[in-house]
């Protein structure tokens, strides 16, 4: 039932979107989802709307924004990961983070 509703959102009807879809929507953990052709980030976008904060690795801030985007329990899409994830953000990915009053921090 969700794959028909979610096609109808726009999300291709491939197997791995159907998947990446799946992981997305049911994961108690942050989802690392990898999309070569860069359909399922057009519905990811159409699916949270203005909820969504979209940032890309190396931009300015891009740790201050990833650290406010988990203590505020936001939605956050990491946009053009390369094939190796940067070490200050394996503690995120393992969810070793360090929470201080109302702030989380990352890294070192």
């Amino acid at each position: 039932v969700d794959i028909a509703a979610w096609n109808n959102q726009g999300l291709p009807s491939d197997r791995t979107s159907s998947e990446n879809a799946t992981i997305l929507c049911n994961t108690e953990r942050w989802p690392l989802i990898i999309d070569a052709q860069l359909q399922g980030i057009k519905w990811i976008k159409r699916k949270y709307g203005d909820d969504l904060k979209v940032i890309r690795l190396g931009q300015r801030g891009y740790l201050d924004s990833i650290e406010n985007a988990v203590a505020n329990g936001d939605t956050l899409l990491l946009e053009n990961i390369s094939e190796t994830v940067e070490p200050v953000l394996d503690s995120l990915l393992g969810r070793n983070t360090i929470k201080k009053g109302r702030y989380i921090h990352i890294g070192d």
